[in-house]
């Protein structure tokens, strides 16, 4: 009976050893394997929003399945990470979960269990940083991030937001990208190391003074992390762009809601010489070239900035003749001042969650809908409201070939900070952008470029 007992004893010590190395493996891997498109049993999110004193910021969860899912939330900062927060997103509803986001260094990072939600962040600024920012969290942690919206001008400020969630320590590089002249690649900025849980900021104007754009790469040679550049002003506002994991030869960067007036911002990381080509859709005509940015050139490892005027719902697709990776970002000026930013998407995909880029119950919401196809795109748009709120309402549009359309105002009003799912019969791209704030709607201005929902998901939906 000993030795049958003893035997027992060491099955159930092994089974739970191999309990404890799967949990273990669940609980997250030092450095963790990119997440395979198409999979939605959990996933993860890192949302490295930054903010300011005073400053409020929010995550969206927006659940387009069947089912509720259940999501943890943990706070980053130069600190040890505080208590996680347990939410479960109703299905086929938003929830908007307020985090910390009194200092530049913020960050949040996302769990998912048994299903798949999109996640984004709202940040509205103070009277220093009169604005919203709105930008989609990034899917998994990296080893190379590169964005171009930084602003150094003179009484504007911008920092790079870096977090590392994982379970060792991220060592990587920086180096700061302007016009004209070689990259700046400082001692200082040259192995950083970040501690497993933390985030922290990174001056970009305390390198580099005086230009309207610049662009940062950051390179990992330990761990993975995500980034993000925040820019802020009295004069004009506040907006924040998602860096991209990789550079593309191809870029879709829709706009509408503002002033009309543009900048197209590129970066190119690499040391050839480019030829740019650049299309501006819209709502109301056939593809023109973009003004100054329709074709030209622009020299390897720079920046540059090339000004557009747009009307109605537009996109700016610009792309490298020669297949050239390039970064890009548009930045656009806001009805009263406020300034937004997206990174836009380098390809489009026949289904996406846009979370809400509103921060006030005042507020003008928009969705624009971009087809650059060959063939008329048939796109259903399905409000993701709040989880107390009703089945949100549906309705159904038709985007021309090679064009841009907003969504009816009138069906957006129905939930104005309701995230919403948008599936087409053929590959768009979606971008929300919405002006709030003040008596009429108006003062703030954001936009956030869609999560492409997984493919196995989006066959479902």
């Amino acid at each position: 009976m000993r030795s049958l007992g003893r035997g027992v004893l060491a099955l159930v010590v092994g089974f739970a050893v191999i309990v404890g190395a799967t949990a273990a493996e669940r609980l997250g891997s030092a450095e963790p394997a990119d997440a395979i498109r198409g999979t939605a049993v959990s996933s993860v999110w890192l949302c490295p929003h930054g903010g300011g004193p005073g400053w409020d910021g929010e995550i969206a969860l927006a659940d387009p399945g069947p089912n509720p899912v259940d999501v943890r939330l943990t706070e980053l900062g130069t600190d040890a990470p505080g208590a996680p927060v347990m939410i479960s997103v109703p299905a086929g509803h938003e929830v908007m979960q307020a985090v910390r986001s009194d200092s530049a260094s913020d960050a949040t990072y996302v769990e998912v269990f048994g299903g798949w939600v999109a996640a984004g962040w709202v940040l509205r600024g103070d009277a220093a940083a009169p604005g919203v920012a709105a930008e989609p969290c990034a899917p998994a942690g990296a080893r190379s991030w590169f964005v171009v919206d930084s602003d150094t001008e003179q009484h504007h400020h911008s920092s790079l937001v870096v977090m590392n969630p994982f379970s060792v320590d991220a060592v990587f590089d920086v180096a700061v990208f302007r016009p004209r002249l070689p990259p700046i690649r400082s001692a200082d900025w040259t192995d950083i190391t970040l501690a497993p849980g933390r985030s922290r900021s990174l001056d970009v104007g305390a390198k580099l003074l005086g230009q309207p754009v610049v662009g940062v790469e950051v390179d990992v040679s330990r761990g993975r992390v995500a980034a993000a550049s925040l820019s802020w002003s009295a004069d004009t506002g506040l907006r924040s762009v998602l860096a991209t994991p990789a550079a593309s030869p191809t870029w879709y960067l829709p706009v509408a809601q503002g002033a009309g007036q543009s900048t197209l911002q590129v970066m190119v990381p690499g040391s050839e010489v480019v030829q740019l080509t650049t299309h501006l859709l819209s709502s109301q005509a056939p593809p023109i070239g973009a003004g100054d940015a329709a074709d030209t050139q622009q020299p390897g490892a720079s920046t540059a900035g090339y000004d557009l005027i747009s009307t109605g719902a537009s996109s700016v697709d610009v792309s490298s003749a020669s297949g050239v990776p390039i970064v890009a970002a548009l930045r656009a000026v806001g009805r009263a001042g406020d300034g937004a930013a997206t990174g836009g998407a380098a390809a489009p995909a026949a289904a996406w969650v846009v979370t809400p880029t509103i921060a006030s119950a005042s507020a003008h919401p928009g969705l624009v809908v971009v087809n650059p196809g060959d063939a008329p795109a048939r796109v259903t748009l399905r409000l993701l409201q709040k989880g107390e709120a009703g089945v949100g309402a549906e309705t159904t549009i038709t985007v021309p070939p090679e064009r841009a359309a907003a969504a009816p105002a009138g069906f957006l009003q129905q939930g104005p900070g309701a995230s919403v799912l948008v599936t087409s019969d053929g590959p768009v791209v979606a971008l929300g952008t919405s002006s709030s704030g003040g008596k009429k709607g108006l003062d703030f201005y954001a936009s956030a470029v869609g999560l492409p929902v997984p493919s196995d998901l989006a066959a479902a939906l």
